[in-house]
């Protein structure tokens, strides 16, 4: 746990990842490539989350192309999304591997969130809609719904882009929006440090939609803040623990019965 790169190289790999050769995302596209882009996204990104694919693994396209049974192109995207994720690291040279968490660049992402999460918040409570905060609400049902931890990782990014989104300040929201990409995988590891990390996430969650309702600005700072610092605990905890094993089972490859390009995921 103590490889990876800073916030500063990731900087490089997105600029090394818009190298990559890009699939069509225009109007014209084929809605099938789009759902095949995003299932291979999804997929990786669970296998990657579970610990199936633990950090520093390889990611060969052709590979995972195989696996995935679907053509290299919608893996190539998949993994430029997932560069800018933070879950997938990239180099010219070496190619794509799985990021590998650092205490480091956790205590960094977490330091800026924060900071910079109050304003967001102050600026975003009296802005939101009924439709947001129904929005939030429906979010926050399918995480306490889900059994299935990357889908848990994936559904609270979501739903906090949808609170602090009627922030009008957009250089803000662009640092904060990148930091939460950044988090999406020490959230995962934060879910394998401590059993009712969960639970709390869930409690936050409500208490978040009640005090936007409200319109209580500083107890919604305050409902942040405390969700914000749990995850950077159970997340360092996590980390000093060392490698924990994958949250659950499930196959990457396109048929489960199929051991022969790689191991079950």
């Amino acid at each position: 746990m103590h490889g990876g790169v800073g916030l500063g190289e990731r900087a490089g790999q997105l600029q090394a990842a818009e190298d990559l050769p890009a699939a069509g995302t225009e109007a014209g596209e084929d809605p099938a490539a789009r759902t095949t882009h995003r299932d291979v996204i999804d997929r990786l990104r669970r296998a990657i989350l579970i610990g199936a694919l633990p950090a520093g693994t390889r990611l060969v396209q052709a590979d995972l192309a195989r696996r995935l049974r679907v053509s290299v192109t919608p893996v190539r995207e998949a993994l430029r999304d997932l560069v800018g994720e933070g879950l997938v690291d990239f180099d010219p040279y070496r190619g794509a591997t799985v990021h590998s968490p650092t205490l480091a660049e956790l205590e960094e992402i977490y330091e800026i969130r924060t900071r910079l999460t109050p304003p967001a918040v102050q600026g975003s409570v009296d802005r939101t809609t009924n439709s947001d905060l129904a929005e939030a609400e429906a979010l926050g049902a399918a995480m306490e719904a889900t059994s299935d931890p990357a889908e848990w990782v994936d559904l609270n990014r979501r739903f906090h882009a949808v609170l602090i989104a009627p922030c009008r300040r957009a250089h803000l929201l662009e640092i904060l929006t990148r930091m939460s990409d950044l988090s999406t995988l020490y959230v995962g590891v934060s879910l394998g440090g401590d059993s009712g990390r969960r639970e709390r996430g869930d409690h936050d969650h409500h208490e978040l939609v009640s005090a936007y309702r409200a319109r209580d600005v500083g107890r919604a700072v305050t409902v942040s803040l405390k969700h914000v610092a749990d995850t950077l605990d159970d997340a360092r905890a996590a980390l000093l623990r060392g490698p924990a094993p994958a949250l659950t089972g499930g196959a990457l490859d396109g048929d489960a019965g199929d051991r022969s390009s790689g191991p079950d995921l």
